[in-house]
């Protein structure tokens, strides 16, 4: 029994240093939100509409059958004005019947079919690279709250030290208050730090809990605040090539006006195809009979369109799809252009974060060593504690600026590579 409880036991030590020890990094995450996203489930929908169209594509290649009546009533029919001796042609009746029965076999479509086909095809790589562009939009909300947790970790993390530092100096001085030494002012002042300090902390898990919630609903996973949140590895400032997922939606725009170019010129070529028709009715092939006849009538039907010869229709169609090939040519580059400025505007943001961050690090040396020697001196009684707590204050906000400059900088470098595509 004692053995069970004690493996019972290790089981759960293990599942909480396992769930506690989780990490996740910010390319997990955009995986993870990208899979999870509703625009996500549009891709096989896609895939699913583009396969039934040219299934329904493939059934052109079937004959086509068509059942056909009618009856109708005329006021006056054919006859033959001739007497003949002991011979009488009985003109047909009035009221005339006929139940058909049409089939065609097309032969040669001049390549419609295949053509269309294409285009189907081509239209859906648009559509799926539209949901790309949409799903990579993503990626910066992602980004957003992933830094804005990081940032907020690491602010908990310094305000566990500095709220160590002050207890420990509270302690000091609550005991040379005991001995004489101290004023009980200098302790009220630490003890307000102290509170400020927890307000500030408590903020701050607020804002980082929300982060989580947000990434978590994002991604579809389940994080929480014993998830840790790997920040990606700095990286220098590179000439970016822009590999946006929109450039590839561009050119398969292009492609598609291309294919549909190539539909419409099929669509003008000579069509042959074979046909039949069988039928009942009154009269029959013979138009003089007044009986009740079966019938059928067979052979080639050849279609040569020729309207697009003098009307120009096909031409204008054509010049029609190549100025919308010229549109998307213009709006590609008018993207390059507004991506290749936001690149220019990134990297000199990249490289004024990087100078504040060593700016930062030797102000927080400077202010480090101040602090120190307010520290002594409130020890000797030459200053109040209100006046170590400023110089505390002091290096707290270099701290805090280097905290937040180190994200931004981080935030930045990978803005940078998101606005490239990279």
């Amino acid at each position: 029994m004692r053995s069970c409880i004690l493996y019972v036991g290790l089981l759960m030590v293990l599942n909480h240093i396992s769930h506690a020890q989780t990490t996740l990094s910010l390319e997990d995450c955009y995986r993870q939100a990208e899979t999870h996203s509703p625009q996500a489930a549009q891709m096989p929908l896609i895939q699913e509409a583009t396969d039934l169209q040219i299934k329904l594509l493939n059934r052109g290649y079937m004959p086509q059958s068509r059942l056909n009546g009618q009856a109708t009533w005329q006021s006056d029919v054919t006859s033959v004005p001739i007497s003949l001796p002991n011979f009488e042609i009985s003109p047909p009746p009035k009221d005339q019947y006929k139940l058909t029965l049409d089939v065609t076999q097309t032969i040669w479509d001049g390549g419609v079919t295949e053509k269309q086909k294409a285009a189907a095809l081509a239209n859906q790589q648009v559509e799926k690279q539209r949901v790309a562009v949409d799903i990579y939009q993503i990626r910066e909300q992602v980004s957003n709250l992933f830094f804005g947790a990081i940032f907020a970790e690491r602010q908990l993390l310094n305000f566990e030290i500095l709220q160590k530092e002050v207890q420990v100096k509270l302690t000091k001085t609550q005991a040379s208050v005991q001995n004489g030494t101290a004023i009980r002012s200098n302790v009220l002042s630490l003890e307000a730090r102290l509170l400020e300090l927890e307000q500030q902390q408590l903020e701050t898990q607020k804002r980082r809990a929300a982060a989580l919630e947000g990434l978590s609903l994002l991604t579809g996973t389940a994080i929480d605040l014993s998830t840790s949140l790997q920040p990606p590895a700095a990286t220098a400032i590179a000439a970016a090539v822009i590999a946006r997922p929109e450039l590839r939606l561009f050119d398969v725009q292009k492609q598609n006006l291309a294919v549909n170019e190539q539909l419409i010129k099929a669509k003008n070529l000579p069509k042959l195809s074979a046909f039949a028709t069988g039928g009942y009715g009154r009269p029959g092939l013979n138009f003089l009979a007044t009986q009740f006849k079966t019938y059928f009538i067979g052979g080639l039907q050849l279609q040569i369109p020729l309207a697009h010869l003098y009307t120009n229709s096909q031409g204008l169609e054509i010049r029609q799809l190549r100025v919308n090939q010229q549109r998307i040519e213009r709006q590609r580059e008018s993207f390059l252009l507004a991506t290749q400025i936001r690149l220019a505007s990134q990297r000199q943001e990249v490289s004024r974060l990087q100078a504040l961050v060593e700016s930062d690090r030797k102000l927080i040396e400077i202010r480090g060593t101040i602090r120190k020697a307010s520290e002594s001196q409130l020890e000797n009684g030459i200053i109040t504690a209100s006046d170590y707590l400023t110089e505390l204050d002091n290096e707290d906000t270099s701290r805090q600026n280097l905290i937040l400059h180190e994200i931004q900088l981080l935030q930045a470098q990978n803005n940078l590579r998101l606005t490239a595509g990279n």
